[in-house]
């Protein structure tokens, strides 16, 4: 019995012992090892082509709800080229509204030679919606270790479904 409680205070001991030397009362003491950077934005990507939707919805929601949901299609990019990390970023603005949503993409060595861009959805009350469609700019943008710049930027009709 005294050889079990010696052990398991000898184990508490030592879980003590390692909990304050790899705390924050020993600075500089770690057992933790840092995480490897992930250099963003580096790299470089050519796009080849862009297929863009023409026609961004504002559906009205169901069972009464007092919300318009956005819904975006997917832009499909194609790339000539892409090494390391680079963003590309999907962007819709709606100026009627005062509007803008990004969603940035982070590729990286499992993005093939195409990508689908999604917007995240978003919501709008009934008091912003006062038109049957309103008019909107889709942009998508690279930033690449060469830079950042646009890569494609089209009109689109957003249509205000009920």
């Amino acid at each position: 019995m005294e050889r079990t409680r010696a052990v398991i205070t000898s184990v508490i001991a030592i879980i003590l012992g390692v909990t304050l030397l790899s705390g924050p009362l020993v600075p500089g003491v770690t057992l933790a090892t840092e995480p490897e950077p992930v250099a963003l934005e580096s790299g470089n990507v050519t796009v080849s082509t862009v297929e863009m939707p023409e026609k961004v919805t504002l559906e009205k929601g169901s069972y009464g709800a007092a919300s318009y949901y956005l819904d975006a299609p997917p832009v499909r990019v194609h790339f000539a080229n892409r090494t390391g990390r680079p963003t590309l970023v999907y962007e819709l603005t709606i100026e009627e509204l005062g509007y803008t949503r990004t969603t940035n993409h982070f590729l990286d060595d499992s993005t093939g030679d195409t990508y689908d861009l999604t917007l995240a959805s978003d919501t709008f009350t009934d008091g912003e919606i006062e038109r049957e469609q309103y008019n909107g700019t889709v942009t998508v943008s690279k930033r690449d270790g060469a830079g950042h710049g646009v890569v494609a930027t089209r009109n689109v009709t957003i249509s205000v479904v009920e």
